[in-house]
């Protein structure tokens, strides 16, 4: 598998860019590339603002110049185009704590399955921005955006699905779920996030 991570954002919420955030010993970003590598034949990093990663290590790709600053969708549709394993993992950079026992499941059930995708469920909400997906859609993808369709429903809704929650996963990924789709977006997330790694969980 490849894993794509999506750094494109504007974090204007946040009002920094929440991937060079420090969380313990490690910034947001190095934590994804650490858990992650293990599993990864290739890593991918997406974002428009290349030149703040290049001391990192990894493979930095940007935006389609018709497609720049069109949100996930562009950077999924590089990143697929780029892929050159058939499954792929998308993982958005605002979401610290996910983990790769989680995304080896999902990468699992997409290989196992005749699907385009396999997406989580979370406390009733679907989380495209950490799931498994085929660089076979990478065409739909770039039709969507192409058709001025840029959200992730527009995509989602051509595409063979698989939805999993969390009674569909294995034991051993029971305690983690809930935890591994929080996504920091404000200040007061990432004060939470440090609270998190200090043992309180106020998710």
């Amino acid at each position: 598998m490849d894993t794509i991570i999506l750094a494109g954002g504007k974090s204007s919420r946040m009002g920094q860019n929440k991937a060079l955030l420090p969380l313990g010993n490690e910034r947001v970003i190095d934590r994804l590339i650490n858990e992650f590598s293990p599993i990864t034949r290739r890593m991918f990093l997406v974002s428009n603002h290349p030149s703040e990663y290049q001391s990192i290590n990894i493979n930095i790709l940007t935006d389609e110049p018709e497609f720049k600053g069109q949100g996930p969708l562009a950077g999924m549709e590089i990143g697929l185009k780029n892929a050159t394993s058939q499954e792929c993992l998308i993982i958005a950079c605002d979401m610290p704590f996910t983990s790769k026992q989680v995304g080896k499941w999902l990468i699992d059930e997409l290989t196992n399955g005749n699907f385009d995708a396999v997406i989580p469920v979370s406390e009733g909400r679907i989380h495209p921005l950490f799931g498994a997906y085929h660089k076979k859609i990478q065409p739909i993808i770039r039709t969507c955006l192409l058709d001025q369709k840029r959200r992730m429903t527009d995509l989602i809704d051509q595409l063979n699905v698989k939805l999993v929650e969390q009674k569909d996963a294995p034991e051993y990924l029971q305690n983690i779920w809930g935890t591994c789709f929080w996504n920091m977006n404000t200040m007061d997330d990432y004060q939470k996030a440090l609270k998190h790694l200090g043992g309180h969980n106020d998710f």
